[in-house]
């Protein structure tokens, strides 16, 4: 696991200074996409197949805003999207927001939570559990984890890389009885630009009678 700081002169953090990195990142990228359809096409019928119903989900740092529109395709649901850069408010069903906080009336109503950008993180440990606070019980978090999101690809702008087997046993610490990884899809074509395989970790909110 790896992990760009952003510290001031005081070696305090400095959230403004990861939110310009964020935004100049945003902007340089925003003609481009890395989501892919077809892969929230499976997502979505995961949880379509899984859940009882899907009222409202969360796509965080969408950029372009795609994710949520194809979720609410395929899922017939309401998905919102976060993303810190000002230009949130230039696509449809995306407010600007930094995806480490919360809003009160998303904890614990929250169906599906999905990112691919959960690398752009500057505390996973924050950002996992808080997205976890925000599922319902039963509820799933999907996680893109591809070539990008490997240590050695992290970054100023991309701060967290981290193996897929690291990251399961960190949201298996995290998680403490509340939430676990469910299961690993892999069945998605090659990524477009690495030409390489990559798998989506399914966490699910554990159901209130399971939690210990």
């Amino acid at each position: 696991m790896r992990l760009h700081t952003y510290l001031d002169a005081n070696g305090a953090f400095d959230f403004e200074r990861y939110r310009q990195i964020q935004e100049a990142r945003n902007l340089q990228k925003i003609g481009s996409v890395w989501a892919d359809e077809k892969v929230i096409q499976v997502l979505a019928q995961f949880a379509v197949a899984n859940l009882e119903t899907i009222t409202f989900g969360l796509c965080h740092g969408t950029r372009k805003g795609l994710e949520q529109q194809w979720f609410s395709q395929y899922t017939r649901a309401y998905f919102l999207g976060t993303e810190i850069s000002r230009t949130a408010c230039d696509f449809p069903n995306t407010i600007q927001w930094d995806f480490h906080d919360v809003k009160e009336e998303w904890v614990g109503n929250v169906d599906v939570i999905y990112s691919n950008s959960w690398d752009h993180t500057y505390d996973p440990r924050l950002c996992f559990t808080n997205w976890m606070r925000c599922l319902r019980p039963g509820g799933f978090c999907f996680l893109e984890h591809a070539r990008d999101h490997w240590e050695d690809k992290t970054s100023i702008a991309d701060p967290f890389g981290i193996s897929l087997a690291e990251l399961l046993l960190l949201l298996t610490e995290l998680g403490h009885g509340s939430f676990y990884v469910r299961t690993i899809l892999s069945e998605f074509p090659l990524r477009k630009a690495s030409r390489e395989s990559h798998n989506v970790v399914v966490v699910e909110k554990a159901r209130q009678d399971l939690i210990l």
